[in-house]
C-alpha cells in the first residue's frame, strides 16, 4: 500500500515518519478524527493522580473486570439500566464481539463506510452485501433500498453518523430501519461513534426508543470526542439478553483500569462537552469555506468534525490524486486520509478533520501552496 493507512486507518505518525523522514509526533494530523481539545483536563489530573499513588497505585492493581461504576455512570447518563450497557477495549474490540454473538451468515455493509465492519466479515470468511451510494445523495441510502438490504442479511451496518462522509439517516428512517429489522430478525448495528459530537444528539438517537427495537445495538466511543485513541474506550448499548451474549465474547480485563478511570472523569466533566461544541460551531464553517475556494476539489459539509473531499480527477496528472495530495502534505508535515480506502470510493477521494483555528488555516496554506504552484492545476 502505497499511502499511509497500511494498517487500515488514519492517525499512523509512525508510518507517516518513516515515509517522510521526519518525527512522528512531528507532524499535523487531519487523518484522525479526533477532538483537538482533549484529552479533557479533568482526565489528565485523574490519571495523573492515580499514577502517582504511592501506596497502591491503579497500574499496580487488576481493572474492574465488569468495569462497574463507569458502567452505572453511563447507565445514569443514558438513562438505561446497567444491564443494557458493555463497556469495550474501543469500539473495534466490540465490533469483533458482535460476529461472535450473533453469528451471522451474510453481513450488510453500506459503501463508503468505516472499514472494520467489512474487514471484521472478511476475517471470517463472511458473505457481503453491500448498498453502494453516491456522492450526489450524500452516500446516503434511500428508505426502500435500505429495507430491501435489512431483508436480505442478518447483520446491517449503520455508521450514524455515517463515516467517512459524515453525513446521517434521518432519524424517521433510522427508525424505520430498526423496525423492520425486528420483523426479520436482522440485527441492526447502528455505529454512533460521532454522534456526540452533535449538540442535540439525544434528540436524534435511536436511545431513548431503542426498547422497542429488540435487534437493534447501539456502538459509541469515548476515544473520539474524549480524545482517548491511546487509551482505547467504547461501549454499546442494546437490550439485557444483547449484552449479556456480547459480554460472552469479551476477552477478560479487556477494558483496563487507566481507560476506566479516564472514562469516568470524561462523562463527568461537562464543560468540556460545552466548549467542544462551540469549538465545532466556529471551526466547521471557517474550515468548510476556505476549502470551498480551491476549484480542484469539492467539499461534501456533513454534519460532525471531518469532510470528505472529491478531488478533480486530472490533478496534476496524477493517477491517484488522493496519493498524490496525501504525499505533498506529508512532505510538509500534515497528514491526511487517503479515503480511497474505504469500498466504494476511488482515488479522488479525502478526508480531514476538524482541528483547531491555527492549524486549520495552516491546512488552508498548505493546500493553496500546492494547488496553485506551476503544473498542479487540473489539466
Amino acid at each position: 500500500m502505497d499511502g499511509l493507512e497500511r494498517y487500515g486507518h488514519g492517525g499512523d505518525r509512525w508510518t507517516a515518519g518513516e515515509r517522510f523522514g521526519k518525527e512522528p509526533d512531528s507532524f499535523l494530523d487531519f487523518s484522525a478524527n479526533i477532538n483537538p481539545l482533549g484529552p479533557p483536563p479533568s482526565v489528565v489530573e485523574s490519571l495523573q493522580k492515580a499514577v502517582s499513588e504511592t501506596e497502591l497505585p491503579l497500574i499496580s492493581r487488576y481493572p474492574d473486570p465488569a468495569c462497574r461504576r463507569l458502567t452505572h455512570l453511563l447507565a445514569q447518563r443514558l438513562q438505561v439500566r446497567p444491564e443494557e450497557v458493555l463497556v469495550g477495549n474501543g469500539g473495534a474490540e466490540l465490533i469483533h464481539n458482535i460476529y461472535s454473538a450473533a453469528a451471522p451468515r451474510r453481513v450488510g455493509v453500506i459503501h463508503p463506510s468505516f472499514t472494520e465492519y467489512e474487514q471484521a466479515a472478511r476475517k471470517r470468511g463472511l458473505q457481503i452485501s453491500p448498498l453502494q451510494t453516491d456522492w450526489k445523495r450524500g452516500f446516503l441510502p434511500g428508505r426502500e433500498e435500505l429495507l430491501d438490504w435489512i431483508r436480505e442479511v442478518d447483520l446491517a451496518w449503520v455508521g450514524y453518523p455515517n463515516n467517512p462522509s459524515g453525513t446521517l439517516l434521518s432519524l424517521e428512517d433510522l427508525a424505520t430501519a430498526a423496525e423492520e429489522a425486528a420483523r426479520w430478525k436482522t440485527v441492526l448495528a447502528v455505529d454512533e461513534a460521532f454522534l456526540d459530537f452533535l449538540m442535540e444528539s439525544g434528540e436524534i438517537s435511536l436511545l431513548p426508543q431503542l426498547r422497542k427495537f429488540p435487534t437493534t445495538i447501539l456502538f459509541r466511543s469515548m476515544t473520539k470526542f474524549y480524545a482517548l485513541p491511546g487509551l482505547r474506550l467504547g461501549y454499546a448499548v442494546a437490550s439485557e439478553e444483547w449484552i449479556h451474549r456480547l459480554r460472552r465474547w469479551q476477552t477478560p480485563w479487556s477494558v483496563n483500569g487507566l481507560a476506566q478511570l479516564a472514562g469516568e472523569a470524561a462523562l463527568q466533566d461537562r464543560e468540556f462537552e460545552e466548549k467542544t461544541w462551540a469549538w465545532l460551531a466556529r471551526e466547521r464553517p471557517f474550515l468548510l469555506e476556505g476549502l470551498r475556494l480551491f476549484p480542484q476539489v469539492e467539499v461534501l459539509p456533513g454534519k460532525v468534525n471531518y469532510f470528505l473531499l472529491r478531488l478533480e480527477g486530472s490533478l496534476a496528472g496524477a493517477e491517484s490524486p488522493s496519493l498524490w495530495l496525501q504525499g505533498e502534505l506529508g512532505k510538509r508535515g500534515i497528514m491526511i486520509r487517503d479515503a480511497s480506502t474505504f469500498p466504494g470510493l476511488d482515488g479522488c477521494y479525502v478526508r480531514v478533520a476538524l482541528r483547531s483555528r491555527e492549524e486549520n488555516q495552516q491546512l488552508l496554506t498548505a493546500l493553496a501552496e500546492i494547488l496553485s504552484s506551476p503544473g498542479r492545476a487540473p489539466r
